[in-house]
């Protein structure tokens, strides 16, 4: 595995390939534009890149780094040392102003000559990461290079020599100098370098022994590992790879602190537990960070994320004052003192503030409703969850009342025999127009449920309109139609997988699937040809396994599945994963070739793995996250039906949330943390006993 970048926020970022295999940058980063430097007015340069930049003066480098500056000063050096481009790129940048246009032309890299007497600065980008080289002629003097960072908190050099300046509650790590000379045979001799803080708090560098006739290169390296995480507890919910070139994340933090950005939607938490959402460049600058919540706790189940960007949530929240827009189906808590589902859509490029908020509503009744799972399509978006609220708002219904006969009088909830009850609980499942305003936007509305407790997990939609859920049942009346797999409920929570057409308000298709153990589907998807596929986990071992299955073996205490159905036909194809621990799948991506990748937490020292796993093993921890790749095409018991697997593994416990899969097939996934999640020798950081949460970006060998 190659290290490109670590980054920690509420997330630990690293983006590298497969350990075992060799070093790959992942897409992400391939696609990135390479650093282009470009003059600008009264002799400064600029080096962009994406989410950052890098502004170059007689004074020394400026480096905006998430919402703080820094600048690298040179003591003592000449200020008429000029700039010059070099390996010029052969199409120049062109820029739109208004209604002018400019053109400027670029360069790989930028040369700032005669710094000190015989001493040259050569700045470039590797990749998309910005280094730079001191050049020294023969007979200069390199004791005159000093190095002061301006804008840093403090700076100190740590035990492996580098220089480590704190930044808020980030690090910038300039590493311990690498400086050589070439013989001229060809042959590169390493000299003995090391940093010193002198007195005046300046940087500079003592040598060792080496040959004053031949030129000396040195080559800092300046890494930025941010600590962003708050001071309390946070985590990672959902990941999706943005085609506007970013990282989208959206999670959970207690902390007062969290890191926002200047033109944040809400810049502060605004009490308790608060949700966050935040757009990170491939290069690891927060492009966009955000609160988002009111007074009491606010919690985000799911995330999808548009073409353009923009991003859409569901969850949970009790908060009176949780940000709706004027134009919401429900602008205003239905029931003060209760938890509510919302849906709210994000559009950070609006600007900042209040035009972020491009429509956001709650979702409920009189008593508790949670939103667990979303979908968009056709400008529609699509919500489902669960309610115990019966007079939840429905619209155009399959099932206009809540399953079991339950009605609310004088705020309190009876059963069908005029009992008070807590036990009337059913799935919903809504399709919006947020283009509409108010009761509009509502097009459609159901309860979907029996009589006892029913949650939808997980929402897909095809390309007629019709709604597709999941999740758990534990109703032997849930509702049943078409060429079941499983007409019957087997007993201890069921999954449930049901198609609904909201233009026609019908139920086209409902099976039970499961066994005698307790059984929950967390996601659902399609392919191509309108095949279900679900994930989650499974205590039974008795689930509905076919015969051309990766495991048909039960694994003990528990496994993920992967099942494939279609409505018409039947089973297609289910699995078992996993070991003799337990594991819970909570996130699903398919790609083009048709493989099913899988994230989520394992308890199994004896987890399936492949060779070129990232981690092959557990490393102390009772939880351990992990990614799988499964190929249903492959013949049964072939060895190429794992395509890959790795525990996500850390000295305390791992669980591994989001996942996502870009089209150049880097894999994104995220979850929390209380330990470091990276392999040994990578983003060794220091972690509080806290919940943090995690990124990681890695391509397959």
């Amino acid at each position: 595995m190659r290290l490109v970048l670590s980054f920690l926020c509420p997330c630990v970022v690293a983006f590298g390939a497969a350990a075992g295999s060799a070093p790959r940058v992942p897409a992400a980063l391939k696609n990135a534009l390479p650093i282009r430097f470009e003059p600008e007015s009264n002799g400064r340069w600029r080096a962009r890149g994406l989410g950052y930049s890098f502004l170059f003066t007689s004074n020394g480098a400026r480096m905006r780094l998430g919402d703080r500056n820094l600048t690298l000063e040179f003591a003592g050096a000449a200020e008429s040392a000029r700039f010059e481009g070099a390996d010029p790129f052969s199409a120049p940048s062109n820029y739109f102003i208004g209604n002018t246009f400019k053109s400027v032309p670029a360069y790989g890299k930028l040369r700032r000559r005669g710094i000190y007497p015989g001493i040259d600065l050569i700045y470039y980008g590797r990749g998309s990461q910005m280094e730079y080289d001191f050049e020294i002629a023969p007979g200069a003097d390199a004791s005159r290079i000093r190095m002061r960072f301006d804008g840093a908190d403090a700076l100190k050099l740590n035990d492996a020599g580098d220089a480590v300046l704190a930044l808020g509650s980030g690090e910038v790590v300039q590493l311990a100098p690498v400086v050589y000379q070439r013989r001229k045979s060809g042959e590169i001799v390493k000299i003995d370098a090391r940093y010193r803080l002198a007195s005046d708090g300046t940087l500079r560098v003592d040598l060792g022994n080496y040959d004053r006739a031949a030129k000396l290169v040195i080559d800092p390296v300046i890494t930025y590992d941010n600590y962003l995480t708050g001071s309390s507890t946070d985590w990672v919910v959902s990941v999706a790879y943005d085609p506007q070139g970013t990282i989208d994340l959206a999670g959970n933090t207690w902390s007062t602190d969290f890191p926002t950005t200047s033109d944040a939607f809400q810049g502060s938490n605004s009490g308790n537990q608060d949700i966050w959402v935040m757009k990170l460049s491939p290069q690891g600058g927060i492009v966009y960070c955000t609160y988002l919540g009111g007074a009491v706790n606010d919690t985000v189940k799911q995330m999808v994320v548009d073409a353009n960007g923009v991003i859409y949530l569901t969850g949970v929240t009790a908060s009176g004052n949780y940000p709706t827009t004027g134009t919401a189906l429900q602008p205003v808590t239905p029931a003060a003192g209760m938890s509510h589902a919302f849906m709210t859509i994000l559009d950070s490029s609006q600007g900042g503030g209040l035009p972020d908020l491009v429509y956001s509503t709650y979702l409920g009744g009189s008593d508790t409703d949670e939103g667990d799972g979303i979908a968009i399509a056709n400008g529609f978006v699509y919500v489902t969850g669960w309610t115990t609220s019966p007079d939840f708002p429905v619209a155009g219904a399959y099932q206009a009342a809540i399953g079991g006969g339950c009605y609310v009088s004088g705020g309190t909830t009876y059963n069908a025999a005029g009992s008070t009850t807590d036990n009337c609980w059913n799935a919903f499942a809504v399709k919006l127009d947020p283009t509409q305003p108010g009761v509009p936007s509502e097009i459609y509305g159901t309860f979907l449920g029996g009589s006892t407790q029913d949650m939808g997990r997980s929402i897909a939609v095809d390309a007629q309109g019709k709604m597709y859920v999941t999740g758990v049942t534990y109703s032997p009346d849930f509702p049943v139609a078409g060429n079941a797999v499983q007409p019957v409920y087997a007993g201890e929570g069921d999954v449930f997988v049901s198609v609904l057409d909201p233009g026609a308000g019908t139920l086209d298709y409902s099976t039970f699937l499961g066994g005698l153990g307790a059984d929950e589907a967390k996601k659902i998807l399609l392919d191509p040809a309108g095949r279900i596929a679900i994930t989650g986990y499974t205590l039974s071992p008795d689930f509905q396994i076919t015969q051309g299955a990766y495991q048909t073996t039960f694994g003990g205490n528990g496994n993920a599945f992967l099942t494939i159905l279609d409505a018409k036909s039947g089973l297609v194809y289910s699995t078992f994963f996993g070991g003799s621990g337990g594991e819970v799948a909570y996130d699903m991506h398919r790609d083009s070739a048709g493989r099913y990748y899988l994230s989520g937490y394992t308890m199994s020292a004896n987890f399936p793995v492949t060779p070129n796993a990232l981690n092959p093993a557990s490393v102390g921890g009772a939880v351990d996250g992990f990614i799988a790749v499964l190929d249903p095409s492959q013949p049964p018991f072939s060895s190429k039906a794992l395509v890959y697997s790795s525990y996500v593994t850390s000295a305390g416990y791992t669980v591994a949330y989001g996942l996502d899969v870009d089209p150049k097939g880097s894999i994104y996934t995220a979850g929390v943390t209380t330990s470091n999640v990276f392999p040994s020798g990578y983003a060794q950081n220091s972690f509080a006993l806290k919940q943090s949460g995690f990124v990681l970006v890695f391509t397959l060998p």
